[in-house]
């Protein structure tokens, strides 16, 4: 592997490591991940493909998703297209620990940050920004993933999709709530 390569790839894993040094705070909880996603959406998984950049060598999978629902934010039309670092293509393979896989046809929560210079959102937290979801017998969706900072919900695997939606909706009121508080309190002491 050239060297150019391996500095690379080392430059990538630092970038995600400082990213992940944060997930170990008491505060990264699924709820605070919430509030720093500028949008929190239900999506299908339709296409992964895995490509070379040709400028780095590196390997990113691009994965097409098509939006069910929001529940925070918005976004325009009906899909979501990410391009995360990892996959293999070409005989080429990039690993970074703690990414998320797509399959066609799965369905996820996912928490999204701002768009990258390229144009694509990037996962609040990398693969932390991902809630799997599943069926239960009834064909209602739950979380696969244990939720936290979320009161009652804690802790909790397989939360109904509902639940959570009304989790989310409850969290982000909360804090736009303290924020005003806090605007108003700064007027105030003016």
């Amino acid at each position: 592997m050239p060297i150019q390569r391996l500095l690379l790839l080392a430059a990538v894993c630092l970038v995600c490591a400082a990213g992940a040094t944060a997930t170990t705070l008491p505060s990264d909880t699924t709820a605070a991940l919430v509030l720093q996603s500028e949008r929190v959406c239900c999506a299908s998984c339709e296409s992964v493909e895995a490509r070379v950049d040709p400028r780095s060598g590196l390997v990113f999978t691009h994965v097409r998703l098509r939006l069910l629902e929001n529940l925070k934010g918005s976004g325009s039309g009906d899909t979501v297209e990410l391009r995360i670092v990892g996959g293999e293509a070409n005989g080429i393979r990039t690993v970074v620990a703690g990414m998320p896989r797509f399959r066609p046809g799965r369905e996820s929560v996912l928490m999204l940050g701002r768009k990258n210079r390229l144009g694509y959102p990037v996962l609040v937290a990398g693969g932390r920004g991902v809630l799997p979801l599943k069926a239960d017998k009834s064909g209602q969706r739950r979380l696969a993933a244990r939720v936290s900072g979320f009161g009652d919900l804690s802790g909790k695997q397989g939360v109904h999709l509902d639940e959570f939606r009304t989790a989310v909706r409850r969290v982000v009121e909360e804090a736009e709530r303290r924020k005003a508080e806090r605007a108003s309190e700064r007027k105030g002491s003016k």
